[in-house]
């Protein structure tokens, strides 16, 4: 049974529960430890991110919680920390990287957003040229790789988000495999953990966590090191297809998953 979940937010940036309700909503489905990931400061207006000046509060709320179920359910103060944000990762327990945006030419379009936003970014900024911005969106993971403080990959291939539903990009073509594979091989060449996260699962985009199965039995033949989590943006989604999430990396010869103990990542029978 998964008894951590590292990828949580709150209504401190795009999340629905405050960290108290999520923290209490975390010890009474059983969990032994919660982690928040409040997502990093970006670098233009947006109504989904924490901003400076709310930092504070954040941090202070964080700790409050941990005081409040001290003994009952151990609490983490990580971030979420976007490949654009000038925000700095000192003084956080753990770091989770993500991209939500195709960096160029000074702008920052998000690929996170809507089916509709993606379609119109592949048409204006790619010319409808789909394997290019597969292309352009994967380069980035070599950033993270060599960022040291970077410990968990965030939802590797979220460019796929709206395949299910829209069928946006083609994941076996081979532009898009090949620069995916790139990436795969310079994270876990750096040793990253990466999150199987449920995520798009319980907002109804995927019927599969990401990673996509290729890529969690491409990450299982280079003995990777894998999380489960649920990036929850609500209580009601903390543990969402965490037992189907095991039976599969199961089924591809997972035997371990990554835990996180307050000072370490340590290896957890599944």
């Amino acid at each position: 049974m998964i008894r951590q979940n590292l990828h949580t937010h709150t209504t401190f940036d795009d999340g629905r529960d405050t960290p108290a309700a999520m923290a209490l909503a975390a010890a009474g489905a059983g969990l032994t430890s919660l982690g928040f990931s409040c997502h990093s400061v970006l670098p233009y207006d947006n109504d989904w991110c924490l901003t400076f000046d709310r930092l504070g509060d954040y941090l202070a709320a964080i700790e409050s919680t941990k005081a409040s179920l001290s003994g009952r359910l151990a609490v983490y103060n990580g971030i979420e920390w976007d490949g654009i944000s000038p925000q700095s990762t000192d003084g956080f327990d753990y770091v989770i990287g993500s991209l939500h945006h195709i960096a160029m030419d000074g702008a920052y379009p998000s690929i996170d957003y809507t089916a509709e936003e993606t379609r119109s970014i592949l048409a204006e900024r790619f010319g409808g040229d789909r394997d290019a911005m597969a292309v352009a969106y994967f380069a980035q993971y070599d950033a993270l790789a060599r960022n040291p403080a970077v410990d968990i990959v965030g939802h590797f291939d979220l460019l796929s988000k709206f395949d299910e539903t829209d069928g946006l990009f083609d994941p076996d073509a081979p532009a898009y495999r090949d620069s995916a594979m790139a990436a795969l091989e310079s994270l876990c060449r750096a040793d990253k953990i990466f999150e199987v996260n449920t995520g798009a699962m319980g907002k109804g985009y995927r019927t599969v966590p990401y990673p996509a199965p290729f890529f969690l039995r491409e990450l299982r033949a280079r003995h990777a090191r894998v999380l489960i989590s649920s990036d929850a943006h609500s209580a009601d989604r903390l543990t969402w297809a965490f037992d189907d999430t095991v039976a599969r990396l199961e089924s591809l010869g997972f035997r371990e998953k990554w835990t996180f103990d307050g000072r370490s990542f340590v290896p957890e029978p599944i």
